[in-house]
Protein backbone atom coordinates (compact mmCIF):
# COMPACT_ATOMS: atom_id res chain seq x y z
CA UNK A 1 0.00 0.00 0.00
CA UNK A 2 1.08 3.43 -0.59
CA UNK A 3 1.07 6.01 2.27
CA UNK A 4 0.11 9.93 1.67
CA UNK A 5 1.55 12.32 3.23
CA UNK A 6 -0.37 15.91 4.39
CA UNK A 7 2.10 19.13 3.96
CA UNK A 8 3.01 19.59 7.33
CA UNK A 9 5.78 22.67 9.39
CA UNK A 10 8.91 21.51 11.31
CA UNK A 11 8.91 24.10 13.67
CA UNK A 12 11.32 26.65 13.06
CA UNK A 13 13.00 25.24 10.41
CA UNK A 14 10.77 24.95 7.03
CA UNK A 15 7.86 23.71 5.81
CA UNK A 16 7.95 20.63 4.46
CA UNK A 17 6.19 19.33 1.39
CA UNK A 18 3.47 17.04 0.70
CA UNK A 19 5.19 14.18 -1.42
CA UNK A 20 3.80 10.49 -1.92
CA UNK A 21 5.80 7.78 -2.57
CA UNK A 22 5.81 3.45 -2.28
CA UNK A 23 7.51 2.11 0.28
CA UNK A 24 5.74 0.45 3.09
CA UNK A 25 6.19 0.19 6.92
CA UNK A 26 6.63 -3.21 9.00
CA UNK A 27 3.63 -3.67 11.39
CA UNK A 28 0.61 -5.41 9.63
CA UNK A 29 0.09 -9.17 11.27
CA UNK A 30 -2.24 -9.92 8.77
CA UNK A 31 -1.50 -11.35 5.68
CA UNK A 32 -2.12 -8.18 3.94
CA UNK A 33 -1.58 -6.37 6.73
CA UNK A 34 22.21 25.67 16.24
CA UNK A 35 25.87 26.35 14.17
CA UNK A 36 28.95 24.74 14.96
CA UNK A 37 32.41 26.24 15.31
CA UNK A 38 35.08 24.85 13.07
CA UNK A 39 37.78 22.32 14.56
CA UNK A 40 40.50 21.01 14.13
CA UNK A 41 39.78 17.74 15.72
CA UNK A 42 36.71 15.05 15.92
CA UNK A 43 34.22 16.83 18.49
CA UNK A 44 31.49 14.42 19.73
CA UNK A 45 28.76 16.40 19.44
CA UNK A 46 25.64 14.19 20.72
CA UNK A 47 24.63 10.66 20.77
CA UNK A 48 22.09 8.09 22.73
CA UNK A 49 24.22 5.22 23.50
CA UNK A 50 22.36 2.11 23.78
CA UNK A 51 21.68 1.44 27.54
CA UNK A 52 24.48 -1.38 28.42
CA UNK A 53 21.82 -3.48 29.86
CA UNK A 54 18.15 -4.31 30.38
CA UNK A 55 19.19 -3.60 33.84
CA UNK A 56 20.31 -0.33 33.20
CA UNK A 57 17.74 0.43 30.76
CA UNK A 58 14.96 -0.12 33.20
CA UNK A 59 16.41 1.69 36.31
CA UNK A 60 15.15 5.22 35.88
CA UNK A 61 16.30 7.55 38.67
CA UNK A 62 12.29 8.82 39.41
CA UNK A 63 8.82 8.01 37.98
CA UNK A 64 8.65 10.44 35.02
CA UNK A 65 12.20 11.10 34.97
CA UNK A 66 14.23 10.06 32.04
CA UNK A 67 17.15 7.44 32.66
CA UNK A 68 20.18 8.77 31.98
CA UNK A 69 21.57 7.01 29.09
CA UNK A 70 18.20 9.23 27.33
CA UNK A 71 19.69 12.40 25.10
CA UNK A 72 17.67 15.49 26.84
CA UNK A 73 18.96 17.83 23.69
CA UNK A 74 20.10 16.36 20.05
CA UNK A 75 21.21 18.21 17.51
CA UNK A 76 19.35 17.69 13.71
CA UNK A 77 21.22 17.57 10.62
CA UNK A 78 18.52 18.50 7.98
CA UNK A 79 19.27 18.06 3.94
CA UNK A 80 19.25 21.75 2.12
CA UNK A 81 19.65 19.91 -1.49
CA UNK A 82 17.70 17.20 -3.24
CA UNK A 83 20.43 14.82 -2.97
CA UNK A 84 22.70 14.68 0.20
CA UNK A 85 26.22 12.70 -0.63
CA UNK A 86 27.27 10.14 2.97
CA UNK A 87 30.95 9.73 3.02
CA UNK A 88 33.10 7.40 4.99
CA UNK A 89 35.03 9.43 6.28
CA UNK A 90 36.31 12.75 6.71
CA UNK A 91 37.67 14.53 3.43
CA UNK A 92 36.26 11.76 1.14
CA UNK A 93 36.04 12.34 -2.78
CA UNK A 94 33.48 9.25 -3.15
CA UNK A 95 30.07 9.04 -1.57
CA UNK A 96 28.91 5.83 -0.65
CA UNK A 97 25.11 6.70 -0.34
CA UNK A 98 23.27 9.38 -1.60
CA UNK A 99 19.70 10.19 -0.14
CA UNK A 100 17.02 11.66 -2.19
CA UNK A 101 14.93 13.71 -0.61
CA UNK A 102 11.79 12.64 -2.86
CA UNK A 103 12.23 9.48 -1.13
CA UNK A 104 11.11 10.94 1.94
CA UNK A 105 7.67 11.38 3.17
CA UNK A 106 8.14 14.28 4.94
CA UNK A 107 10.30 15.64 2.03
CA UNK A 108 13.23 16.14 3.59
CA UNK A 109 15.56 13.47 5.11
CA UNK A 110 17.14 14.39 8.31
CA UNK A 111 20.13 12.73 10.30
CA UNK A 112 21.20 12.94 13.85
CA UNK A 113 24.47 14.35 14.50
CA UNK A 114 26.50 12.98 17.10
CA UNK A 115 30.42 14.57 15.66
CA UNK A 116 31.92 17.14 13.88
CA UNK A 117 35.25 17.86 12.10
CA UNK A 118 35.99 20.64 10.65
CA UNK A 119 33.36 21.44 8.29
CA UNK A 120 32.32 18.00 8.38
CA UNK A 121 29.51 16.27 10.78
CA UNK A 122 29.18 12.59 11.86
CA UNK A 123 25.86 11.76 11.98
CA UNK A 124 23.22 8.30 11.95
CA UNK A 125 22.29 7.33 8.53
CA UNK A 126 19.21 6.15 7.92
CA UNK A 127 19.76 2.93 5.59
CA UNK A 128 21.16 -1.02 6.50
CA UNK A 129 22.85 -1.59 8.40
CA UNK A 130 21.07 -0.44 11.74
CA UNK A 131 23.74 1.60 13.48
CA UNK A 132 25.47 3.21 10.49
CA UNK A 133 27.23 5.79 10.75
CA UNK A 134 28.82 8.36 7.92
CA UNK A 135 29.98 12.02 7.31
CA UNK A 136 28.09 14.98 6.01
CA UNK A 137 29.53 18.35 4.63
CA UNK A 138 28.62 20.73 7.24
CA UNK A 139 27.53 23.00 4.07
CA UNK A 140 25.23 20.20 2.67
CA UNK A 141 22.94 20.68 5.56
CA UNK A 142 21.16 22.61 8.21
CA UNK A 143 21.48 22.39 12.12
CA UNK A 144 18.28 22.37 14.74
CA UNK A 145 17.95 21.12 17.76
CA UNK A 146 15.00 19.65 20.09
CA UNK A 147 14.42 18.15 23.72
CA UNK A 148 12.26 15.06 22.70
CA UNK A 149 13.63 11.20 22.98
CA UNK A 150 11.77 8.26 22.47
CA UNK A 151 12.30 5.14 24.86
CA UNK A 152 10.66 1.81 23.61
CA UNK A 153 10.91 -0.78 25.70
CA UNK A 154 10.05 -4.32 23.98
CA UNK A 155 9.48 -6.88 27.17
CA UNK A 156 7.17 -4.32 28.86
CA UNK A 157 5.63 -3.03 25.59
CA UNK A 158 6.03 0.31 26.12
CA UNK A 159 6.90 3.82 24.75
CA UNK A 160 7.69 6.34 26.70
CA UNK A 161 8.40 9.96 25.31
CA UNK A 162 10.32 12.85 27.15
CA UNK A 163 10.50 16.33 26.48
CA UNK A 164 13.69 17.46 28.12
CA UNK A 165 14.21 14.51 30.41
CA UNK A 166 11.18 14.62 31.93
CA UNK A 167 8.15 12.29 30.25
CA UNK A 168 5.98 14.00 28.41
CA UNK A 169 3.53 10.57 27.46
CA UNK A 170 3.36 6.78 27.99
CA UNK A 171 1.55 4.28 25.99
CA UNK A 172 1.06 0.56 25.70
CA UNK A 173 2.12 -0.73 22.37
CA UNK A 174 2.43 -3.98 20.25
CA UNK A 175 5.58 -4.94 18.96
CA UNK A 176 6.86 -7.47 16.82
CA UNK A 177 5.58 -10.84 17.01
CA UNK A 178 8.35 -14.07 17.69
CA UNK A 179 9.86 -14.62 14.36
CA UNK A 180 9.41 -10.67 12.95
CA UNK A 181 11.29 -9.63 16.27
CA UNK A 182 11.32 -6.01 16.62
CA UNK A 183 15.01 -4.87 16.30
CA UNK A 184 16.82 -3.15 19.59
CA UNK A 185 19.35 0.11 19.19
CA UNK A 186 19.66 3.15 18.84
CA UNK A 187 17.64 4.75 16.26
CA UNK A 188 15.73 8.02 15.25
CA UNK A 189 12.30 9.17 13.50
CA UNK A 190 13.39 9.85 9.87
CA UNK A 191 9.94 10.26 8.56
CA UNK A 192 6.06 11.00 8.94
CA UNK A 193 3.48 9.70 6.38
CA UNK A 194 -0.50 9.71 6.71
CA UNK A 195 -1.59 7.05 5.50
CA UNK A 196 -4.44 7.19 3.11
CA UNK A 197 -6.74 5.27 4.76
CA UNK A 198 -6.73 6.34 8.42
CA UNK A 199 -8.83 3.23 9.31
CA UNK A 200 -6.78 0.96 7.95
CA UNK A 201 -3.45 -1.45 9.70
CA UNK A 202 -1.53 1.69 10.15
CA UNK A 203 -3.81 4.56 11.28
CA UNK A 204 -4.03 7.99 10.62
CA UNK A 205 -0.28 8.22 11.14
CA UNK A 206 2.95 6.26 10.48
CA UNK A 207 6.63 7.37 11.88
CA UNK A 208 9.17 5.75 9.31
CA UNK A 209 12.24 5.17 11.61
CA UNK A 210 16.19 4.83 10.55
CA UNK A 211 15.44 1.09 11.85
CA UNK A 212 14.89 -1.77 10.14
CA UNK A 213 14.19 -5.40 10.12
CA UNK A 214 16.66 -7.85 10.63
CA UNK A 215 14.36 -10.73 9.31
CA UNK A 216 12.50 -9.20 6.75
CA UNK A 217 14.65 -7.24 3.78
CA UNK A 218 11.51 -6.45 1.84
CA UNK A 219 7.77 -5.90 2.71
CA UNK A 220 5.10 -5.30 0.40
CA UNK A 221 6.30 -2.39 -1.99
CA UNK A 222 9.27 -1.84 0.78
CA UNK A 223 12.46 -2.47 2.26
CA UNK A 224 11.62 -3.38 5.55
CA UNK A 225 11.68 -0.15 7.54
CA UNK A 226 10.52 0.16 10.75
CA UNK A 227 7.52 2.42 11.74
CA UNK A 228 5.59 3.64 14.68
CA UNK A 229 1.95 4.04 13.33
CA UNK A 230 -1.45 3.93 14.44
CA UNK A 231 -3.54 0.64 14.49
CA UNK A 232 -6.87 -0.78 13.34
CA UNK A 233 -6.66 -3.45 15.95
CA UNK A 234 -6.42 -1.96 19.14
CA UNK A 235 -7.33 -4.98 21.30
CA UNK A 236 -3.65 -6.56 19.85
CA UNK A 237 -1.87 -3.60 21.23
CA UNK A 238 0.23 -4.99 24.90
CA UNK A 239 0.85 -7.67 22.78
CA UNK A 240 3.29 -8.93 20.78
CA UNK A 241 1.80 -8.95 17.24
CA UNK A 242 3.38 -6.68 14.19
CA UNK A 243 6.14 -7.77 11.53
CA UNK A 244 8.40 -5.52 13.56
CA UNK A 245 6.51 -2.33 13.67
CA UNK A 246 5.22 -0.44 16.99
CA UNK A 247 1.84 0.52 17.07
CA UNK A 248 0.44 2.69 19.42
CA UNK A 249 -3.78 4.20 19.77
CA UNK A 250 -4.53 6.04 16.98
CA UNK A 251 -5.58 9.26 19.14
CA UNK A 252 -1.58 8.91 20.73
CA UNK A 253 -0.41 8.68 17.25
CA UNK A 254 -2.04 11.79 15.93
CA UNK A 255 -1.08 13.64 18.95
CA UNK A 256 2.35 12.70 18.81
CA UNK A 257 2.12 14.02 14.69
CA UNK A 258 1.25 16.82 15.46
CA UNK A 259 3.91 17.43 18.52
CA UNK A 260 7.50 15.71 17.18
CA UNK A 261 10.24 16.80 14.53
CA UNK A 262 11.97 14.46 12.47
CA UNK A 263 15.14 13.46 14.28
CA UNK A 264 13.88 12.56 17.38
CA UNK A 265 16.03 9.47 18.92
CA UNK A 266 14.57 6.48 19.37
CA UNK A 267 15.74 3.92 21.57
CA UNK A 268 14.34 0.22 21.53
CA UNK A 269 15.58 -2.08 23.98
CA UNK A 270 14.68 -5.49 24.91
Amino acid sequence: MALHLRSRTLRSVWALTAIVVGPTLLGVSTAAHASTTSTSTSTTIAGSPVPPSLVSASASPAVGVAPSWVPTKTIVAAAKNRLTPIYASVGGTKPTLSLDNRKNFSGRHVFVVVAQDGQWLQVKVPARPNGRTGWVKAADVKLYQHDYAIVVTLSAHSLVVYRGGKEFMRETVAVGQGKYPTPTGSFFIRELARPSNPRGAYGPWAFGLSAYSNVLQTFGRGDGQIGIHGTNAPNALGTNASHGCIRVRNESITKLAKTLPQGVPVEIVA
